[in-house]
């Protein structure tokens, strides 16, 4: 691997048809970024061998939030990688006893999922529990996490200068994978509103998201009406 001051985001698809995605962020180390169902481990190692990454590389596996579709690979990616996990404390009581809170659908498009999301999985105790304010320089990448409640309690979003990866803040259509569209669940709609706000008005960064994506922030903006959280040169 060949050390980078400017991190650079390699989506990973842990599900059919780009459906569910976790990312490597690679800068002078690298970041694992969710881990996917329990079964998703070997697609995220597999990337790593196409991208020249050795276990010793990574520094951090860090999860945007406890839903079990984020969280499922996390101890079995612990062991292959020798990498803390780092999970925000809202949400590490799922960690802790492998079940979900219950989900509540958004839409249409989430009472159909519901039946088949993953309801537990084998339970772990996250290395790093925080309070969704990180400085990833400390794991070799230039960027900070952002505490983006909404859909959990516990929702981050990560922020670089040239990306933002936003988790389940919102997600993209299941057709158009690029238009964007609530997250399937949300435990508060409206905190979840006031977060994406928030992602919009401290960058212009395209938005990396689990589900489908990527997403523009100028798109976002004017699906949720939040034109005024934006400045007028973000791209479409």
């Amino acid at each position: 691997m060949q050390p980078s001051s400017r991190p650079r985001v390699v989506p990973v698809d842990v599900a059919l048809f780009g459906f569910l995605h976790a990312y490597l962020i690679v800068g002078e180390r690298v970041v694992v970024v969710d881990s996917g169902y329990p079964s998703s481990p070997r697609r995220i190692l597999a990337a790593l061998r196409r991208e020249a990454i050795t276990p010793a590389d990574v520094s951090l596996i860090l999860l945007t939030h406890g839903h079990l579709d984020h969280i499922g690979g996390a101890a079995e990616l612990r062991a292959a990688l020798d990498a803390p996990v780092a999970l925000h404390r809202l949400d590490a009581e799922i960690a802790r006893t492998g079940r979900d809170r219950p989900l509540k659908p958004t839409d249409l498009r989430g009472r159909l999922f519901l039946p088949f999301m993953p309801r537990h999985i084998e339970p772990f105790e996250p290395d790093l529990v925080h309070d969704g304010e990180l400085d990833l320089g400390g794991f070799g990448v230039a960027g900070r996490t952002l505490h983006t409640p909404g859909h959990t309690p516990g929702s981050i979003s990560v922020l670089l200068d040239e990306a933002t990866l936003a988790g389940d803040l919102l997600s993209g259509g299941f057709l158009r994978g690029r238009a964007p569209r609530e997250p399937y669940f949300a435990d508060d709609r409206q905190q979840l509103r006031t977060s994406i706000e928030r992602v919009l008005s401290v960058g212009q960064a395209p938005l990396f998201v689990g589900h489908r994506g990527p997403l523009q922030p100028r798109s976002v903006a004017r699906h949720f009406g939040l034109d005024t959280a934006i400045s007028t040169s973000a791209p479409d």
